[in-house]
């Protein structure tokens, strides 16, 4: 007789090292507890990912004691959560289990809570021993009124953090949240004075944010925290608004940092402006090898241009493009298209 999913997992298959569930739970087993009970004497799983139908079929009372016997597996390295509805205290029991996790990716999340149980992912989060890498990906929450600083603030006690990715959804999907909460516009807030805490980590080298609403006085701050990040080596903020003015503020303190290998620009509002901005903030930089600008419609050939005509060739290796149909495919500075 073969042995069921659960059989394996309580048994500490040895090839079952990578777990994805992504059917209904009652695909896997007879009931959720039996899964449950079976992950709490699993020691060798080390990436779990549960998608599409798996996690909208948990009745939330299940969900706290589930998440919490897969934070215990003391072997798990990595886990995708995606796709679902879910209390943030779910999360914050999932995180003070799971100790040795390296990698936790959040994607597709409505996430709800309020301002006390996000303290309590932060203060799960803090100083976590492990943790690498941290991905909060089209993500929305239930109350708009709510603060997210904390959470990310602490993502700067982490000793051993490489990797933020920060990107809010654009909306909300009526699968998970209804037709009501679907319609309603998304709004995240996350200041730059929180953001800025977690570039001050040592070990941190790559920082991507998307879809953010900033505000002359985040770039700012953000501008003096790049500026100084200590092991920063590539950096993103696609969809975040930019224009030729927080263009300007942010490309200074880009050209100033001493670790950057790649930034990403694209799907902003610069304009043939910002490209000087650009040129004048790189010219001294001996780092950057890779600037991402496509998507930012307002920029013409000349824009491009007026990089490589200040930058000219030795500094910039590649700006691949996807560029509107009236400018020249070919531009690149240093390197053949992307």
């Amino acid at each position: 007789m073969t042995d069921t999913l659960v059989d394996r997992i309580r048994n500490n298959d040895g090839e079952l090292k990578e777990l994805r569930l992504t059917e209904e739970p009652l695909a896997y087993c007879a009931k959720v507890s039996d899964l449950t009970d079976a992950f709490q004497s699993n020691s060798n799983i080390e990436y779990i990912r549960f998608d599409r139908d798996f996690l909208p079929a948990l009745e939330p009372s299940e969900c706290d004691g589930f998440f919490k016997s897969i934070g215990g597996i003391s072997s798990l390295k990595e886990a995708q959560i995606w796709h679902a509805s879910l209390s943030v205290k779910v999360l914050s029991t999932f995180i003070a289990a799971a100790r040795n996790l390296e990698s936790l990716q959040l994607g597709f999340l409505h996430l709800e809570g309020t301002q006390e149980d996000f303290i309590e992912v932060a203060d799960a989060l803090k100083e976590h021993p492990s943790l690498r890498a941290f991905c909060m990906l089209d993500f929305s929450l239930n109350d708009n009124s709510v603060s997210m600083d904390g959470l990310i603030e602490v993502l700067s006690t982490l000793p051993k953090l490489e990797m933020v990715k920060l990107e809010v959804t654009h909306s909300r999907r009526s699968s998970l949240v209804g037709v009501a909460m679907a319609v309603k516009p998304v709004q995240v807030v996350l200041s730059g004075n929180a953001l800025a805490h977690i570039f001050k980590s040592k070990s941190l080298q790559v920082m991507h944010l998307g879809r953010l609403v900033l505000q002359t006085n985040d770039y700012s701050v953000l501008a003096d925290a790049i500026q100084s990040a200590p092991a920063l080596k590539s950096l993103s903020l696609s969809k975040c608004g930019l224009d030729d003015s927080s263009c300007a503020i942010i490309t200074k303190a880009i050209g100033k940092n001493k670790t950057l290998e790649r930034v990403d620009l694209s799907c902003n509002s610069i304009s043939d402006e910002g490209c000087k901005w650009i040129a004048s903030g790189l010219q001294d930089n001996h780092t950057i090898k890779f600037l991402r600008l496509w998507g930012n419609s307002q920029i013409t050939s000349a824009g491009f241009d007026t990089i490589s005509n200040m930058l000219g060739s030795g500094v910039l290796e590649r700006v691949p493009l996807m560029t509107p149909f009236k400018m020249d495919p070919s531009f690149v500075v240093g390197a053949t298209l992307a």
